[in-house]
């Protein structure tokens, strides 16, 4: 069984004029939301035996953060371009047939669009809303990555900030 685990970067500072986007860092609300829904996944002994991340600094910002509590090696994050840059579901398919063939579980921390739409397709049912900071892990009953087809996969976790938030 292969598990895939999307994540979609944290809160982050808004656009301004004096930074490009590919700059923009976390806010303080992101940092504590990527440590929470971390220690979440933690504790639901979820370890990604690879972590790939968009190279903007708040990906790699809540790859960091995710890395260090997963106790995953921060110098074996991998960063991909086509993460920030976008792709097709199959696309994305083609990266993971490539990069995971030694790897049971894969976590990728990128943005939306792309991330809530990755799990619309690879999900057989999955219709949840993908606010920052959201970790959707996605199981597929196949020995390769190769095998894997769109709306194929099971939820096997739905996590995200909110959920773990009271009302004040």
């Amino acid at each position: 069984m292969k598990r895939l685990i999307l994540v979609r970067h944290a809160k982050t500072e808004v656009i301004r004029y004096d930074i490009t986007d590919f700059q923009r860092s976390l806010k303080e609300r992101g940092i504590s939301d990527s440590k929470l829904i971390a220690n979440k996944l933690f504790l639901k002994n979820v370890q990604p035996g690879l972590l790939l991340s968009s190279p903007a600094n708040r990906a790699i910002e809540t790859a960091l953060i995710f890395a260090e509590v997963l106790n995953y090696p921060v110098e074996l994050i991998e960063q991909l371009d086509d993460l920030y840059d976008g792709f097709t579901t199959q696309d994305f398919l083609g990266i993971l047939s490539e990069l995971g063939e030694k790897h049971e579980r894969i976590m990728v921390i990128g943005h939306n669009p792309s991330i809530e739409y990755l799990a619309f397709n690879l999900c057989d049912q999955f219709y949840g809303h993908v606010p920052t900071g959201t970790a959707i892990g996605i199981d597929f009953d196949v020995d390769d990555w190769d095998d894997i087809e769109a709306r194929t996969g099971k939820l096997a976790f739905y996590e995200y900030p909110r959920k773990y938030k009271t009302a004040k």
